[in-house]
């Protein structure tokens, strides 16, 4: 009999500190007097929505840490002051990095047009890196 298995079944290297990074970005930076408590509460919350992506990565076969580097991405990317505790920013953003990362559907033509995009965007982004 199989039973069910969430995120929290996964150990995600790293997870909770890219969350806790994130929570700090998106609170801390408008507010630097924030309470760790705050800060623990916002990182607890980005780390549950991530975990429940950890399943459908691990099924995959891929190192479900890509979790972690995906929030960091975010961190870096996309996360703004004024976001706040809204977690529907970062729901659908993760949903999006976890499918480029970890395709789970076929593409048309078109819609996979975009990906020549992004692999030119990832070629820069890791060229200036250099």
């Amino acid at each position: 009999m199989d039973e069910s298995i969430d995120g929290s079944d996964f150990d995600i290297a790293g997870l909770h500190d890219a969350c806790l990074e994130l929570a700090h970005v998106v609170l801390a930076a408008s507010r630097p007097q924030v309470s760790r408590d705050i800060l623990e509460t916002l990182a607890d919350r980005f780390e549950r929505e991530a975990a429940d992506f950890a399943l459908l990565v691990g099924n995959a076969g891929r190192d479900t840490a890509l979790l972690a580097r995906a929030v960091h991405y975010l961190a870096d990317a996309h996360a703004l002051p004024l976001m706040g505790t809204d977690m529907e920013w970062f729901r659908q953003a993760l949903a999006c990095l976890v499918e480029l990362a970890v395709p789970g559907i076929a593409l048309s033509p078109k819609g996979a047009a975009f990906l020549h995009d992004v692999e030119t965007g990832i070629a820069q982004s890791l060229h200036d890196l250099d």
